[in-house]
């Protein structure tokens, strides 16, 4: 009688978590990820800190266009004086390969990014260039997911394995996806099966029906270091110029 009433009482409590629980696989879950609606372009303020291991810290402003569902990215940087008119221009082919370049006033010259210095530091930041491109959350099809567990929330967390032949910085990361916002809260960034990286998304702002990270952490494990974006100021689904992803605006 006791074991039974176990049991009634476990099948109440489990029962409205495993109700609300929509997804069943790695893939299905990305899947949503990807499939959530984005606006076609963003402008946006970016305010970015950068906090090293012994506390010590600076603040950098920055302008932020998308277009293309991310596709094509500027960012200019607006202060402080001493990096204010340094840009970085992100382009995506339609082939799927993309094209990156930074502008350093002090020079007066324009550096395009090769393959292997995608992993280099964002103007001295925990980012790397390839995590800013990709901070729209466009996975690609570099990576196989496995569902390892779904907790209370729903909260999916999800394991991405580079595929064989795909070429990117990390060979494995970790994310935590809440089902009600399908924006990962917490990404792992691994090589060589190590953890390098931490991401999370602490603060999300509802924009025009659209649900945009707008506090973004990232640690280097190793260093000890962070940098936080915040995001603000958003204008979206406003036709963007084509020649503000040009290498003529980046230096202007």
């Amino acid at each position: 009688m006791r074991n039974s009433i176990l049991v009634a009482l476990l099948v109440l409590v489990l029962t409205p978590f495993a109700l609300g629980q929509e997804y069943g696989s790695g893939e299905e879950v990305m899947d949503a990820v990807e499939a959530q609606q984005s606006p076609p372009s963003t402008v946006a303020t970016m305010t970015m800190t950068i906090t090293s291991r012994s506390g010590q810290s600076l603040t950098r402003q920055m302008q932020i266009w998308s277009a293309d569902e991310g596709r094509k990215q500027l960012i200019k940087f607006t202060a402080p004086a001493d990096i204010r008119g340094s840009g970085f221009l992100s382009l995506e082919t339609a082939s799927g390969t993309s094209e990156s370049m930074i502008y350093l006033p002090a020079l007066d010259r324009v550096r395009r990014i090769a393959g292997g210095q995608e992993q280099e530091a964002f103007f001295g930041s925990d980012f790397s260039y390839e995590d800013i491109t990709a901070l729209g959350g466009d996975f690609g099809e570099e990576y196989a997911f496995e569902l390892l567990e779904t907790r209370e929330g729903p909260l999916y967390v999800v394991e991405a394995t580079l595929k064989e032949g795909a070429d990117t910085t990390y060979d494995r990361m970790v994310l935590e996806v809440p089902e009600e916002t399908l924006v990962p809260t917490r990404v792992e960034f691994y090589r060589n099966d190590e953890l390098f990286k931490v991401m999370t998304i602490s603060e999300t702002s509802e924009v025009a029906g659209y649900t945009m990270p707008s506090q973004i952490r990232m640690e280097t494990v190793g260093s000890g270091s962070f940098t936080t974006i915040e995001q603000s100021d958003w204008t979206v689904d406003e036709e963007i110029p084509d020649d503000v992803f040009s290498e003529r605006f980046l230096r202007r």
